[in-house]
């Protein structure tokens, strides 16, 4: 199996927080269905929820026997959300798929 992020970012603003999460590792643990639409993708990433998300992707990785990642705090006035959230429709098998690869 690749290898994980050992260093995370949570981004929080003033109502909420999100971790960064690189989406090849969420679909790596093929935990893509998991994932609500409170969760947003931009690029190459995943903003997961805080309260449900976030933990369900760490409780993955100790599923799968692999580190839990050190998670630094970044702070900001107001956090963009992305367009794109999980669940979208656009978001087809062959994409997560594609990552796997």
């Amino acid at each position: 199996m690749p290898e994980f992020s050992d260093h995370l970012t949570a981004i929080n603003d003033p109502g909420h927080g999100w971790l960064r999460v690189p989406l090849v590792e969420i679909a790596l643990l093929g935990i893509e269905e998991q994932i609500t639409p409170y969760s947003f993708i931009e690029g190459k990433y995943a903003y997961l929820e805080e309260d449900c998300d976030c933990p369900r992707f760490l409780e993955a990785l100790t599923a799968q026997n692999l580190p839990q990642p050190k998670i630094t705090d970044e702070y900001v006035d107001r956090f963009e959300r992305p367009p794109l959230r999980f669940q979208d429709p656009a978001l087809t098998q062959a994409f997560w798929d594609r990552l796997r690869r």
